[in-house]
């Protein structure tokens, strides 16, 4: 028996091999579905209709024509994947179904947000006139779903405009007092919906972030919350059009920039040693250390390309990490005539930022992990190294060319985070610099503290408490934990001398020297611990010479 494929749609003898299948006696099945009939009564249609009508590639797949369990050469696991709709095939087609489609598309068609990767262009729409639709309100209008899943735009963006035009708190927790103005902070209205609130705020500010607990949105529609955890960079865009739209009809204006959600506090928090394979392209929360930021990188988002022959310009917007380059001219026919007119694309910012294992989540003696995480727009230099965040991202893989010039790839994937919101755990920390912390009583006590004679041998002593003697490794600890000036002495070749200095303990077993280490290493907020399993040779190897 020939299964149903794309290949029979494309041959002239189209109408009678779809008879031939249909009259099988054991093929019952398929004369009473649905999709089968429009698709007989598409090919009887003369070629004027037959161009407006459905096409069968975006139905979806529980109308899908697909053969009986028992005929079927690709067995019985590959036909439940395609009905339960777990397959990786991806349905549909991405154009739209008509022209009323297109239009929808176009029309709906979002933000470009860097940190998502690209703008939501990535769906099918249903619509098949003359048969009964369940999943649709309107049989008169389409039905928009997320590309290769069951997710119906329409019913995602109803959802969260009633989130956030409803959803009330009792109380603040930590995280909305530390996100919220200064002004607001202690006047919070717990009768007024939380994020209609913060709308309020945007409007007054003018600031086009809306940071979005999820925990809120769990605590509200549990699908919606794991929707947005699955499936983030095809629903975000989305939520954001509902939050424009939202602030739109409130305040009858809207912003120069589109407002964009920033989500954060998803019930994923793990350390980077649990992060799986089956944790990619899903919404993640991770804490760590910032250990390594590098410097702005401009990335395109829309190149602007011109024909060198008649001039004629042409756009092109980035999707998905690639450009692409038109090599066709529209105006004078030529091939492969355009370039690429630097300063007038769109760059945005970027950044790469190395995040490291927390001390606290680390096992003792092993390595840290480090995860790689892309900063994109406003969040750039929005961490520093040394400060201990909370990350929220999307968890990506990306494939590397064995050979740059072939297109093999390795098997193993190299991981990244997208980030969409970063959160500073240590509050403490960050007030400190600033000396916010210290009261005027503390700054006295300081200060006479400073006038005593005895200040050095006070000060050792304070140094690991519960080890006895050792002053004099006490002191060397404490120059290092206070560093000195860099010298730079003209006499000496313009050679630089560094604040800080170097330790070496050498010592009999059981002298407490790694003790005393450990006392350091809990004591400095910035301090890294390592051991022989987390260092190089080279970085472990002394010389002593007379």
């Amino acid at each position: 028996m020939e299964m149903l494929s794309t290949k029979i749609w494309n041959k002239s003898n189209f109408t009678s091999k779809c008879r031939a299948l249909v009259a099988e006696p054991h093929l019952d099945v398929l004369r009473h579905n649905k999709a089968v009939r429009v698709l007989l009564d598409v090919a009887e249609a003369p070629p004027s209709a037959r161009s407006s009508s459905p096409d069968l590639r975006s139905l979806p797949p529980s109308e899908a024509p697909v053969a009986s369990e028992a005929t079927s050469p690709r067995g019985d696991g590959d036909l439940a994947s395609v009905r339960s709709g777990t397959s990786s095939l991806r349905y549909g087609s991405e154009l739209g179904l008509s022209s009323q489609g297109s239009t929808a598309l176009s029309s709906r068609r979002g933000h470009a947000r860097a940190d998502l990767g690209t703008a939501p262009s990535h769906h099918r729409t249903v619509r098949i006139q003359g048969l009964e639709d369940d999943l649709a309100d309107d049989n008169s209008q389409p039905r928009m779903y997320i590309w290769g899943t069951r997710i119906c735009v329409v019913d995602v963006q109803r959802a969260f405009r009633a989130f956030i035009t409803e959803f009330k708190v009792s109380s603040l927790d930590e995280d909305e007092n530390m996100l919220m103005l200064p002004s607001t902070r202690q006047a919070v209205d717990t009768s007024i919906p939380y994020y209609m609130e913060r709308l309020f705020e945007i409007d007054q500010t003018d600031c086009p972030f809306m940071n979005l607990n999820l925990a809120h949105v769990k605590a509200y529609s549990e699908p919606l919350y794991r929707k947005i955890i699955a499936y983030p960079a095809d629903v975000i865009p989305y939520l954001d059009m509902t939050v424009n739209e939202i602030y739109q009809e409130k305040y009858n204006r809207s912003l120069a920039t589109p407002i964009e959600l920033r989500p954060f506090n998803a019930e994923k928090t793990r350390n980077m040693r649990s992060l799986n394979p089956c944790d990619i392209d899903q919404l993640i929360t991770i804490t760590g250390m910032v250990t390594r930021t590098s410097s702005l990188i401009p990335e395109m988002r829309m190149g602007f390309f011109q024909c060198s022959i008649c001039k004629f310009c042409v756009e092109s917007e980035v999707d998905r990490g690639r450009i692409e380059e038109p090599t066709v001219c529209t105006n004078c026919s030529n091939t492969m005539c355009f370039q690429l007119i630097h300063n007038r694309s769109i760059f945005l910012d970027k950044q790469i930022i190395k995040m490291q294992e927390s001390p606290d989540d680390m096992p003792s003696g092993q390595t840290p992990h480090t995860v790689t995480v892309f900063a994109h727009g406003h969040l750039v230099e929005s961490v520093q190294p040394g400060d201990r965040v909370t990350l929220t991202g999307i968890f990506r893989v990306q494939a590397t060319k064995v050979n740059p010039r072939q297109r093999n790839l390795h098997a193993v994937y190299r991981t990244n985070v997208d980030a969409l919101h970063f959160r500073k755990t240590d509050a403490s920390r960050l007030h400190q610099d600033n000396g916010e912390t210290l009261t005027d009583e503390r700054i006295e006590q300081i200060r006479n503290l400073s006038k005593r004679d005895d200040i050095t041998e006070a000060l050792s002593h304070a140094i690991a408490p519960s080890i006895y003697e050792h002053s004099d490794v006490k002191k060397g600890i404490l120059c290092l934990l206070f560093g000195g000036t860099t010298k730079d002495d003209e006499n000496t070749h313009r050679t630089k001398l560094r604040s800080e200095i170097n330790i070496l303990l050498c010592g009999d077993p059981g002298t407490s020297k790694s003790q005393l280490l450990q006392y350091v290493y809990h004591l400095l907020p910035r301090s890294q611990y390592t051991s022989g399993k987390g260092s190089s040779a080279v970085g472990l190897t002394a010389s002593i010479s007379r």
